[in-house]
């Protein structure tokens, strides 16, 4: 009967920790930070970095954040009773 043996490898075994797992986060973040004062809707920059790093969290985090800010620009929102918000939608 042969003898069969398990490889491991020599390097991390963690998958994309550190440094290279945060990146994504780290960049949408910024690129909010930049892009959304000038834009009526927010988390454009964020969805736009989840989805070409092929970042799930990163992505769906922006995406709600454009919903939100959608809900906001929304004119059925007004007729709701809502309160305008600084970026001049309501919410």
């Amino acid at each position: 009967m042969a003898r069969y043996r398990r490889s491991r490898g020599r390097g991390r075994s963690r998958g994309i920790g550190g440094i290279k797992g945060m990146l994504p986060a780290i960049l949408g973040g910024l690129g909010d930070s930049i892009i959304d004062p000038l834009l009526p809707i927010d988390g454009v920059a964020g969805s736009a970095v989840g989805v070409f790093m092929h970042n799930n969290t990163v992505r769906d985090i922006g995406l709600y954040k454009v919903g939100y800010s959608l809900g906001g620009i929304l004119p059925i929102s007004g007729l709701l009773g809502g309160v305008q918000n600084n970026k001049g939608g309501f919410q």
